[in-house]
């Protein structure tokens, strides 16, 4: 059975601003992968990982910053998204595949003794790739992402109290969404749009706004609803594949390397719920380290902070001397 693979064509993205980087591209399974790859002159390495349904425009204005400080900067395209190849199928973009699919593109860049940021999936997916490549990072910064054991009770309830939220939502607007941002609105309409309003949704899940021109950046990689399989997915995956989770997480516990927590103070999924402090407490290079939350940010802070963000990040990596 052949893949169905579509490939946004490359003119949806000639009008992009602030993304004057070079395409660099790594074939995994057949598939294209895109990622941004700046300073490679630069010794130490940081790796960027956008979640969904964002892409590596979503670092734009971090990358120069961090190439400025002296790093390496790679931000790769999930499959699915950006200018990464975007499999028709649904059934294709499983939790177990994204994951698959960066860790072969770690493992082919061949890069060891890292520095990550992880937003979004970036942290659900970058986390389990840690799990199996230890040695890909020494440092790691989690931003406005998730991952968690799920055992008993709660390992049974979640998926079926999430199923319920997506059932119970119908088909939302995206002013609906606006209205009322929550899980089962997330899912429904993700799920449901005839064409998905990507840059819209970036712009609600933002504090600052972003202009036409960048809206249209989000919406560049999904010319039309086909290539809309990945962001369609992925709400639905959150809390699948949980006993491969939970022992990625046993395993995770064993990674001792310094871990930075910068949550936002406006993430209307994530703040003030605790997912931040959970992370902090099952690492150990967590304990002691300058965990902040960034003010007047929303779940895209990579938007609405990102000078801030990156300062942020190159003053930790400097102080645990990376």
């Amino acid at each position: 059975m052949t893949l169905q693979t579509l490939r946004t064509p490359e003119e949806a993205f000639a009008t992009l601003i602030d993304y004057p980087f070079t395409a660099n591209y790594l074939e995994i399974d057949g598939l294209r992968m895109h990622y941004l790859d700046e300073g490679e002159s630069n010794d130490k390495t940081i790796f960027l990982l956008h979640g969904q349904p964002s892409w590596s425009y979503l670092y734009r204005h971090m990358i120069p910053l961090f190439v400025a400080a002296g790093y390496r900067v790679i931000a790769p395209d999930l499959i699915g998204f950006g200018k990464s190849d975007k499999p028709a199928s649904s059934d294709v973009h499983s939790y177990g595949n994204h994951v698959h699919w960066m860790a072969s593109f770690i493992r082919q860049l061949g890069i060891k003794n890292a520095a990550a940021f992880m937003q979004d999936w970036g942290g659900m997916i970058g986390l389990r790739v840690l799990a199996k490549e230890p040695e890909w990072l020494d440092r790691l910064v989690l931003s406005n992402t998730a991952l968690s054991e799920m055992k008993g009770l709660e390992k049974i309830l979640v998926p079926k109290v999430l199923k319920f939220m997506a059932a119970a939502a119908g088909k939302p607007s995206i002013t609906k969404f606006a209205d009322n941002i929550n899980y089962g609105n997330w899912a429904s309409y993700f799920k449901h749009s005839d064409q998905l309003e990507i840059g819209q949704i970036i712009q609600t899940l933002t504090t600052r706004q972003l202009s036409i021109e960048e809206m249209k950046a989000y919406d560049a990689p999904f010319p039309t609803a086909d290539y809309c399989a990945a962001p369609r997915k992925m709400p639905e995956i959150v809390a699948s594949e949980l006993n491969q989770v939970n022992k990625d997480w046993d395993k995770l516990k064993q990674w001792h390397k310094p871990v930075l927590t910068l949550f936002s103070d406006q993430d209307p999924f994530l703040a003030d719920r605790g997912y931040d402090i959970k992370l902090q407490s099952n690492f150990r290079g967590a304990q002691g380290q300058p965990h902040a939350t960034i003010e007047n940010a929303s779940h895209f802070l990579q938007e609405d902070q990102s000078q801030q963000l990156a300062l942020n990040v190159i003053d930790w990596l400097e102080q645990t001397q990376y």
